[in-house]
């Protein structure tokens, strides 16, 4: 699992096995606050005597959580992808075609010699990458066609912008192509100056996007 994560996400990522917790993986950034004023880092370093570096991602597992460690693969690079558009750098207008440009070179990457010769399996990987992108999405739980011929409902408005998003999807080299592992705001800021300019064409006047209001 170490290695599968480190060759899809640059970001510097740290993982924690707990009793009880829920069967999925968890990803949160370090920098979460468990109470106000007191990060998920500042909890692991103080309580456990961890060093989770600053800017870093954070996975907790139940110790059965990787009977099927493509599927779980695929479910924390989807969870990974929702924390790096939940950082509030992308226009909002903009929020779910990144976010689905990001969930494509992922598809497509699953099948690449290099994921292989790790031993990721494509369909499990994509799997569990669909299913959490669906549930941000409110897309049934079994929809495996995100990335298909037929965009999902959120994007199927306009086929011009999925079209348009199809075209900027950046291979996996280019999700990885830095010399040193990143902090999740540094790795959201080259997201967005790799994906954004090629989506300032397709983007539409029509304010999309989730808000969460509390």
């Amino acid at each position: 699992m170490k290695l599968l994560i480190q060759a899809l996400v640059p970001v510097q990522t740290s993982i924690f096995q707990v009793q009880g917790w829920s069967a999925d993986p968890s990803v949160m950034p370090d920098d979460i606050e468990c109470i106000p004023g007191i990060s998920l880092g500042d909890v692991l370093a103080e309580e456990l005597d961890a060093h989770v570096p600053y800017g870093s991602l954070v996975i907790v597992r139940n110790e059965n959580a990787f009977a099927n460690i493509s599927h779980a693969a695929g479910t924390i690079v989807g969870e990974v992808l929702l924390h790096v558009i939940g950082r509030g750098m992308f226009p909002l207008v903009d929020e779910d075609s990144v976010l689905y440009a990001l969930g494509l070179a992922y598809y497509k990457a699953a099948q690449s010699d290099a994921m292989a010769q790790l031993g990721l399996e494509p369909a499990a990987f994509r799997a569990g990458l669909s299913a959490v992108l669906a549930q941000y999405w409110a897309q049934p739980a079994d929809a495996d066609c995100l990335f298909l011929d037929t965009p999902p409902a959120i994007l199927s408005v306009h086929r011009l912008e999925h079209d348009g998003v199809n075209a900027v999807a950046p291979s996996l080299a280019a999700l990885m192509n830095f010399d040193s592992k990143l902090m999740l705001n540094q790795w959201t800021l080259r997201l967005k100056s790799l994906v954004c300019d090629g989506l300032a064409y397709v983007s539409m006047s029509a304010v999309r996007g989730n808000v969460g209001i509390s």
